[in-house]
């Protein structure tokens, strides 16, 4: 595969923006390459490390935090397209790919990043962002809160959820450790720990939850 031929792409966190550049200005190793967003906030940046490999700075729609990968030059020369994902949220937030594959590559990001806010019926993207991210805060994954919710409102409809009062509404939000359902009654709680959606799905077998 042509380098010179190759586009990059990365979606701006502060306006959601795909932005698309060319491999081309990265002739080698010891060059550096700065795709700035138009909307001037947020910046993509590959560059040579010391040891003939390439770093490439990512910002992440999903996190805002910036995220740091370590490849092979290799990496740029592959045919088809190649992503990395934001290690915290597991979206894919880097594309490289030829002009025709990378169109459809936004395309699906697109729908992803708008099956995210559908789902946590977010109006921006900033009510997806962790307000002080660090390295243990990200984007939480969507199929953890489709599981969980699947389980509380399968559990609520055959008098399964119960809590002190017995009355709720019980309400999804996520925590540190996972996800809590508290009852906007009387405020109690149950805590569900899953940090993906392969622990999520461990909750689809229990047959009540208290709230205490």
């Amino acid at each position: 595969m042509d380098i010179l031929r190759q586009q990059i792409a990365y979606r701006c966190p502060e306006c959601g923006t795909a932005t698309i550049g060319f491999l081309g200005g990265l002739r080698s190793v010891s060059d550096m390459l700065r795709l700035k967003c138009e909307c001037d906030k947020f910046a993509l940046e590959i560059k040579g490390t010391k040891d003939g490999k390439i770093g490439i700075s990512v910002p992440c729609v999903f996190c805002k935090d910036t995220h740091s990968y370590t490849v092979s030059p290799d990496l740029f020369h592959r045919e088809g397209a190649t992503r990395l994902p934001c290690p915290h949220s597991h979206h894919d937030i880097f594309f490289i790919a030829d002009d025709k594959t990378m169109a459809e590559e936004l395309d699906r990001s697109a729908k992803e990043l708008s099956f995210v806010l559908s789902t946590f019926e977010a109006e921006s993207l900033e009510d997806i962002q962790p307000m002080d991210v660090d390295t243990a805060e990200a984007a939480p994954d969507p199929t953890i809160y489709d599981t969980l919710n699947f389980v509380v409102r399968d559990l609520e409809d055959a008098g399964k959820v119960i809590c002190p009062c017995k009355k709720g509404p019980y309400e999804l939000r996520f925590t540190d450790t996972g996800m809590q359902l508290s009852c906007g009654g009387c405020g109690a709680t149950y805590e569900f720990h899953a940090m993906s959606g392969a622990s999520a799905e461990m909750y689809l077998d229990i047959t009540e939850i208290k709230l205490s």
